[in-house]
């Protein structure tokens, strides 16, 4: 079951996690890429985009929406993520950068979301 801040995320679709050094890169003129100058100046980050369907009532759903919406308040501290991938460790803090969420009048019992989580310590 995957969850942020203790927040059931319903049936998680795909996840897709990505770990960049950042890398400042300077080709050199004339040059292959084997002498590219490459420095590893900028850290690590993570970025973690899930999209999942929540099913449930109107009522449900709203809850739902109401509490991803709640943790991205302006002033966000870090949330627990617990991947649906169950191999994968829990990242004790996360940040939400990006909730999106629809509904289909086709069948309003379910909302498709996606969300955009970036690993790190708020300041």
């Amino acid at each position: 079951m995957a969850s942020i801040g203790g927040i059931d995320l319903g049936s998680v679709q795909s996840e897709r996690q990505t770990k960049s050094g950042q890398l400042f890169q300077q080709p050199i003129p004339t040059q292959d890429s084997d002498q590219a100058i490459l420095l590893d100046i900028f850290g690590m980050s993570r970025n973690i985009n899930i999209n999942g369907i929540f099913v449930g009532t109107l009522s449900a759903q709203n809850t739902f929406i109401q509490a991803i919406e709640g943790i991205m308040d302006g002033s966000q501290s870090g949330s627990v993520f617990v991947s649906s991938q169950t191999s994968t460790p829990n990242i004790t803090s996360v940040i939400l950068d990006n909730f999106e969420w629809t509904v289909n009048k086709a069948d309003v019992s379910k909302i498709d979301y996606s969300l955009t989580l970036i690993q790190g310590i708020a300041i």
